[in-house]
């Protein structure tokens, strides 16, 4: 396997990341995430599964287990020194995020909720009127369960920079990596097309883009299919909840086909799945032979051998 890179770092290790990825939301990403992560536990491979749903993050939860080692993440935050600054208008003019206002030749007008801590009105600052100063804006946690060991990323309520709580949330699965001669890592993304799911899917071997075959999911489908292509990540998809439209999976294929991509796993509806979500087991650790059981654990097998472990 090629050396992959973590995180806007480019930090590398050898070692197979794997992404479950999908443009809808609630097609089941986190519950095929969290099964391919006991399904590698079980078969004897030490698997870490990071959780960058940092929106709404809930790997621990389908896990059934209390995250710890808490670690705060802080995001650059200007203070504006009236005294100090010249009004020349140069940090309104490169802020990209509209979050600094001037009026005249009054001082310059922050708003905080705006900002996306990327720091460039410091640097432009030709009095050094602009200082630095840090926000919480998340937390990364760690834990384990069945055998897996996790990472999660939180972002605090209320902060719409998300973005970096993600990268926070790689770097720390980066050190988790370095320290514990894993076979493979899984990365469990939020919904969607946005620059998180950019940020976390970055430097994956492999992306699994879960959809169900309804108007919606197929639609978003396209939109990751077409996000992977750009970033050059050999991708495939799951069809979960196969069965509850008629000729679904066909149409899915079509759109498969459109983006060199392909099938490798239908999961029906099955009782034992929504069972296994609800008390935090994992379908595939329990002793059941159902349908969608059987088609966790084929998608497991199946994925292990794109990653050739």
């Amino acid at each position: 396997m090629s050396m992959t890179h973590i995180g806007a770092a480019s930090k590398d290790i050898d070692v197979p990341v794997v992404c479950v990825t999908g443009g809808k939301g609630g097609t089941g990403k986190s519950t095929v995430a969290v099964n391919l992560a006991a399904y590698f536990a079980r078969e004897g491979l030490k698997v870490l599964i990071v959780d960058c749903d940092v929106s709404a993050p809930n790997v621990a939860i389908l896990m059934n287990t209390t995250l710890s080692e808490k670690r705060e993440v802080t995001s650059f935050l200007p203070s504006f020194d009236e005294k100090a600054c010249v009004r020349c208008g140069k940090c309104v003019s490169v802020c990209r995020a509209h979050a600094i206002l001037q009026v005249g030749d009054k001082p310059p007008i922050f708003f905080a909720s705006l900002c996306k801590s990327c720091e460039i009105c410091k640097v432009v600052c030709p009095a050094g009127a602009i200082k630095e100063e840090r926000k919480v804006v998340g937390w990364t946690y760690t834990g384990s369960a069945y055998g897996v060991d996790i990472v999660s990323g939180e972002l605090k309520e209320g902060e719409p920079n998300s973005a970096v709580v993600v990268k926070a949330t790689k770097d720390r699965a980066y050190e988790v990596l370095k320290d514990g001669n894993y076979d493979v890592m899984i990365v469990d993304t939020a919904p969607g097309t946005h620059c998180d799911v950019i940020r976390s899917i970055w430097g994956s071997d492999v992306a699994i883009a879960v959809t169900e075959p309804t108007p919606f999911g197929m639609h978003d489908l396209g939109l990751i299919l077409e996000l992977t292509r750009m970033l050059g990540v050999k991708t495939k998809v799951v069809i979960n909840r196969s069965d509850i439209l008629e000729n679904g999976g066909a149409k899915v294929r079509e759109i498969c086909e459109k983006y060199d991509s392909e099938v490798i796993a239908e999961i029906p509806l099955d009782r034992e799945i929504l069972y296994s979500y609800v008390k935090g087991y994992p379908a595939v650790l329990r002793n059941v032979d159902t349908p969608g059981v059987r088609a966790l654990v084929r998608l497991g097998e199946t994925v292990r051998g794109l990653l050739n472990l």
